[in-house]
């Protein structure tokens, strides 16, 4: 609730045209740019009720005078019902999207600063659709962390939830929010989700450690083997480097140190560790297969972490366009 007296120019503007009403807003919004219009917006979008006590004080400086009442009308309303009425219908799909996507963005964002474990212990009371469509407005890293945490007979059918999400209905995006505004106040803005699919899931599974891959797979297989095979399609791997052109091997070996890259190697095919020999110096490839050879035991999940570093490091320099990476069915070809 906004219950500050002293207040920056653009909320009590905001809260002005609030109180005056859609009617009104309509024809200022007419006379303003889309940058002005999208920055008293902004403002509007975070607004859920303003007291009367700052209603009196914005309406004061606006030489108005209001009784003892309270807005109810939230600022997300207050803009679905305004809008159309200032623009056509393009304009204001295309404003509205814009600002309340803002408000979506920001929440999520706020949710993911949380402790994963934390965010786990709330969300596994949810119903697991509902969990998939918060876990996909994440990044893909902290959805694999929250999954991680999620008991075992959730994490499948969560996976399973994402890679079936496409069109989301808006009455259930709405729902979607709420829970992740509810959630953000016990632990103390709105309209599309990101959509979810195959890839969506391929992309938190290649975040996990491989034990809880595999429990997860698991349980897929178990309930749906084609779904099971369809995310394998699509994910990428550490043993897949060896699917990777010289260039790309290269430019990848500029991204890791060695320490990493030996201990990654632990477990690595022969194929693969020949692979990232040949495209290192012959007194560096010498020098790392002494080293790989006097190494002691190390611990499994030392290795894998390793791996799953250098696998990022890969995807990092995709996103970046430095390298094509293909999943295992070798969907990407270079030619």
């Amino acid at each position: 609730m906004e219950n500050r007296l002293f207040l920056e120019g653009k909320k009590k503007a905001a809260i002005f045209l609030m109180v005056m009403g859609e009617n009104f807003t309509a024809e200022v919004f007419r006379h303003l740019d889309d940058r002005e219009v999208k920055l008293l917006g902004e403002e509007m979008a975070t607004i859920k009720k303003v007291d009367a006590r700052t209603i009196s004080a914005v309406m004061n400086e606006f030489s108005k005078e209001m009784g003892d009442g309270s807005m109810g009308l939230s600022g997300k309303d207050f803009l679905q019902k305004t809008m159309p009425k200032a623009f056509d219908t393009k304009k204001a799909d295309e404003l509205l999207g814009d600002l309340l996507s803002k408000g979506s963005e920001k929440s999520f964002e706020r949710l993911s600063s949380y402790n994963p474990t934390i965010l786990a212990n709330m969300l596994m009371t949810e119903h697991p659709q509902t969990i998939a469509l918060i876990l996909v407005n994440m990044k893909y890293q902290t959805a694999a962390e929250i999954i991680k945490f999620l008991p075992e007979h959730l994490q499948g059918e969560v996976i399973i939830r994402i890679a079936d999400l496409d069109d989301v209905p808006a009455d259930i995006v709405e729902e979607v929010h709420d829970v992740v505004d509810e959630m953000l106040a016990d632990m103390g803005n709105e309209t599309h989700a990101n959509q979810g699919g195959i890839e969506a899931a391929a992309e938190i599974l290649n975040n996990l450690d491989n034990q809880t891959e595999n429990n997860i797979f698991d349980r897929i297989e178990s309930i749906r083997e084609e779904l099971a095979d369809e995310i394998r399609q699509k994910m990428f791997v550490f043993a897949d480097l060896v699917t990777l052109d010289d260039r790309s091997i290269r430019a990848l070996l500029k991204e890791i140190s060695n320490d990493e890259l030996i201990l990654a190697l632990k477990t690595s095919s022969e194929e693969l560790a020949e692979k990232i020999f040949s495209n290192i110096s012959q007194r560096a490839a010498e020098m790392m297969k002494e080293d790989m050879e006097v190494m002691g035991p190390v611990k499994l999940k030392d290795v894998e972490q390793a791996q799953l570093n250098i696998v990022k490091a890969a995807r990092r320099l995709e996103e970046e366009g430095k390298i094509v990476l293909g999943g295992k069915g070798g969907e990407d070809v270079l030619v």
